[in-house]
């Protein structure tokens, strides 16, 4: 290879590290957004639902426990909970948060425990946030 061959190899090559290192910096600044916490949108078919009753379980202290059904595509963890509190007349009395415990795959359910300040006629639960995992085929899961 003569001179003038080899200089042209290092010009394609410096472009060819100066792209790369563009497309990691690239990934890495636009990769983080990606993954930030979905919020459900609020529309008539909502893609979660809910099995939520008082605990039976004195030593722990008042609260509700219960399974979330997650009826999207996607396999989702770090799914965050609000509890309302809400008396015989309909008006929410209290209001707390907590945590499903570890994914909820598509089409399946999660358990949640969550403490409560005060004893309500019902509770009413809603998904606050989650993060995608996956895309996964649904295998829905009986009640």
């Amino acid at each position: 290879m003569d001179r003038r061959a080899l200089d042209e190899l290092c010009r394609v090559n410096l472009w060819c590290n100066r792209i790369l290192v563009f497309g990691m910096a690239l990934t890495g600044i636009v990769g983080p957004v990606v993954v930030e916490a979905q919020t459900p949108a609020t529309d008539a078919q909502n893609p979660f639902r809910f099995e939520i009753e008082e605990a039976q379980s004195p030593f722990r202290g008042r609260a509700v426990e219960g399974y979330v059904y997650n009826n999207l595509p996607w396999r989702i963890t770090n799914v965050r909970l609000r509890v309302e509190s809400v008396d015989s007349a309909g008006g929410v009395t209290g209001e707390t948060y907590g945590w499903v415990v570890g994914d909820v795959k598509a089409g399946g359910r999660g358990y949640f425990f969550v403490l409560v300040s005060s004893r309500a006629a019902t509770y009413r639960a809603t998904v606050e946030s989650f993060n995608k995992v996956a895309v996964e085929a649904p295998q829905f899961e009986a009640p």
